[in-house]
């Protein structure tokens, strides 16, 4: 999972002009930031990085789609959840409701497109609609990743800003769920060739009870 790819791929299918969304830790901004006097910016920041707990006990065993084998990690998939701030604020007052319109546009995209899919070997990063064009074959190597919009109360909003160290700003939370981290770190170990099976009838210490014992190559 590439992190910095997934927030550039994402930030570009909303703004695929690439005139709107500035990608900056909103938590370090100021009125003396350059850019914030050129446009009418919307900020996209990430302000919280989650393990999903729910999915905290996983399996090192993994499914290789390309072999069609079984792969073993060196250690447990983790699973993120990731917040993203969207903010929108211009030094020009007069640019307030054009800032507002186009966090408009953010909402009205995600409310589009909730859902989207990650190639693990590639880093693409593609809607829904382009997924579902996808074969069977093609889907197993993409992850899903989820946008959840979320709501907070006038106590957490306050909080958040307060966290940042700025002044409220028109905004839109996400989280963005659930994003795989694993490194290609794989075990190796020696494949099972057969499976010895020794049967008895009642108690396999006593040597008078043994009935046979079979030996099956592994298919």
């Amino acid at each position: 999972m590439n992190l910095k790819t997934i927030i550039e791929k994402i930030a570009g299918l909303v703004d695929p002009d690439e005139n709107m969304i500035s990608i900056t830790n909103i938590a370090t901004l100021n009125d003396g930031d350059d850019f914030l006097e050129l446009k009418s910016s919307i900020t996209l920041s990430v302000v919280n990085i989650q393990e999903d707990k729910t999915l905290k006990n996983q399996s090192v065993y993994q499914k290789n789609t390309i072999s069609n084998t079984v792969d073993k990690y060196a250690h447990p998939t983790k699973y993120l959840n990731i917040s993203i701030l969207f903010a929108s604020y211009n030094k020009d007052h007069s640019q307030y409701l054009v800032g507002l319109e186009k966090l408009q546009s953010i909402i009205d995209f995600f409310q589009q497109n909730n859902s989207f899919y990650y190639h693990l070997n590639t880093n693409e990063v593609i809607t829904y609609y382009t997924y579902d064009g996808k074969s069977d074959t093609e889907k197993k190597d993409y992850s899903k990743i989820t946008f959840l919009l979320v709501s907070l109360s006038m106590d957490q909003l306050n909080q958040m800003w307060s966290y940042l160290g700025s002044k409220y700003m028109p905004s839109v939370l996400y989280e963005m769920r659930v994003l795989p981290v694993q490194k290609n770190t794989k075990v190796n170990e020696k494949a099972i060739e057969e499976i010895g099976i020794n049967l008895w009838e009642n108690n396999k210490n006593d040597p008078t009870g043994f009935l046979e014992s079979v030996v099956h190559p592994n298919p």
